[in-house]
């Protein structure tokens, strides 16, 4: 008798499999596009593949699978909407994702024609590197949870290869009985029929599973919406090919009447050429496919449900600045034509209501700028010290008001949008304005210097200080360190600023000593 070959667990081979790698196409017809999406998306995790047009972008996708693509709009000889069209095309390219980046066709029609296009997804520029990394990182999980499934696919079928090897060895050896034994002990339902469909042989989990032990009844076991799937792998079967064939389908379990998904393969039992019977293996896959149907499932309610919420903080932000504009116009009417029958106590009342509702505007127009922040996403090259002359005119009189100066070194030239950043460099001077010392003179200095491909900003301050404590809470939305009493404000200005920063790839973070001096430093990226 031959000696009994150990073989490695299933379990053991599947956690061994390497992370399959993915690949990711960026199309740009611009250099510095090309560049930009490089930067923004720069991984180990993945592979990035360039291409200068469209044409490129079809050889690419010829001989390379790609979890998801990125792709421009304006392009010279084909546009990205054909080139998007000729990639569906393509059967390896198929399903793959594409998302369209892109500056200039921003018309709900173009938006509409990407999508009729095959995009999942229109991204204008400039984009945050980090929203876009995410929304690749979504595809790049799922190609490598889809990667993982055909590697355990693959090696499921080599697993079944290596055991039925051996179970014919065993049968030759010792006969139909060890070879059934063999059968019953791998974790795959297992049945033999001739291509009549007679049931010549079936191991002990078919029988568990299904119940049959001669003729199967397959559309009571099939899920009906796969029943298609089952006709042309039975018509295969029937014209005798001697060819092994796969489908994922459901199978239902007698014991619970559930439908499972299983991988069923079939491999021909081919004798002088011609297959005379089928050996069919039906591997539990179940638990995979839920996986991945989740996944899908989460992935698009987040995409719906992060749009709603913008829409929701702009639009409610915007209807309500309406109502309050009557109520302090009503209250003002009110004061002037009962200025003279008004005691002590209901000229406050209507100072405290009148207070009141100034802060719910200044709120409410808070609330508008950083809803606001990142929808208009043209960019042009702006002089920084032009933008700071402006802001300097802008709060001239609370600069007066505080007796206060403000220096600057160079400043650059920049690639980004106009009013972000005057709104930007605004929130951070009035903050040093606000909570600056009142024991000795205000000063601020803002400098600039250029990092590998970044520019980093300071802005430097000797006010009252931060405690080390506080320096991550203050970039937060509606967080005061202070009472109102003590600082007006409505918590929401440095939370401008931090989105300001990073939809243009940056950070922003903050060093001080308290009573001493504090600097807000903040990166932009050089955009070609």
């Amino acid at each position: 008798m031959a000696e009994k070959v150990t073989t490695q667990s299933e379990s053991d081979l599947v956690r061994s499999l390497p992370a399959p790698r993915a690949n990711v196409l960026v199309v740009d017809d611009r250099p510095d596009g090309l560049l930009a999406l490089e930067a923004a998306l720069g991984c180990d995790r993945y592979q990035i593949f360039k291409a200068g047009s469209g044409q490129e972008a079809l050889q690419q996708t010829l001989f390379n699978d790609f979890a998801v693509i990125l792709l421009d709009v304006q392009m010279p000889e084909m546009d990205g909407f054909e080139c998007a069209r000729r990639i569906r095309e393509n059967f390896r390219s198929q399903a793959t994702p594409i998302i369209f980046v892109t500056a200039i066709n921003k018309e709900i029609r173009h938006i509409n024609q990407g999508y009729e296009s095959g995009a999942v997804d229109y991204i204008f520029k400039p984009f945050d590197p980090f929203v876009l990394k995410s929304k690749v990182n979504v595809f790049v999980e799922l190609f490598e949870k889809n990667q993982k499934i055909k590697q355990q696919a693959v090696l499921l079928r080599q697993i079944e290869l290596q055991e039925k090897e051996r179970q014919l060895s065993e049968v030759k050896q010792e006969g139909w009985r060890l070879w059934s034994h063999l059968a019953d002990a791998v974790p795959h339902s297992i049945v033999k029929i001739s291509p009549a469909g007679q049931v010549q042989y079936f191991n002990q989990r078919w029988l568990d599973y299904t119940g049959f032990v001669s003729d199967i009844d397959w559309e009571s076991i099939i899920h009906p919406k796969d029943h298609r799937k089952f006709l042309a792998l039975w018509l295969r079967m029937r014209h005798r090919s001697p060819q092994t064939y796969e489908k994922e389908m459901r199978l239902r379990d007698m014991k619970d009447g559930l439908y499972r998904w299983h991988l069923v393969r079939v491999i021909p039992d081919v004798k002088e050429g011609d297959a005379g019977t089928w050996i069919v293996s039906c591997t539990d896959i179940d638990q995979i496919k839920t996986t991945e149907q989740s996944f899908k499932a989460l992935t698009k309610e987040l995409h719906r449900s992060n749009k709603e919420l913008e829409e929701y903080a702009y639009v409610a932000s915007h209807d309500l600045k309406e109502p309050l504009h009557v109520v302090s116009s009503f209250v003002d009417l009110l004061e002037k034509r009962l200025q003279r029958k008004l005691d002590d106590r209901e000229v406050r009342y209507l100072k405290f209501i009148k207070e009141g509702v100034g802060q719910a505007q200044k709120l409410i127009k808070d609330l508008l700028e950083y809803s606001r922040i990142g929808r208009e996403k043209s960019s042009e090259l702006v002089d920084i010290s032009l933008v700071l002359t402006e802001v300097l005119v802008n709060i001239k009189p609370i600069i007066d008001e505080a007796q206060g100066s403000v220096k600057q070194g160079a400043m650059p030239k920049i690639r980004t949008n106009y009013l972000e950043m005057i709104q930007l460099f605004q929130n951070l001077i009035v903050n040093a304005i606000k909570y600056r010392s009142p024991q000795r003179r205000l000063e601020i200095d803002i400098n600039a210097k250029f990092e590998g491909q970044t520019w980093a900003f300071s802005v430097k301050d000797n006010g009252i200080g931060i405690e080390s404590q506080y320096k991550e809470r203050i970039f937060d939305m509606f967080q005061r360190l202070h009472a109102k009493t003590e600082y007006s404000g409505t918590g929401i200005g440095l939370a401008i600023c931090k989105k300001i920063v990073e939809n243009h790839g940056g950070q922003i973070w903050v060093e001080s000593t308290p009573d001493q001096e504090t600097t807000f430093f903040f990166t932009i990226k050089q955009r070609l």
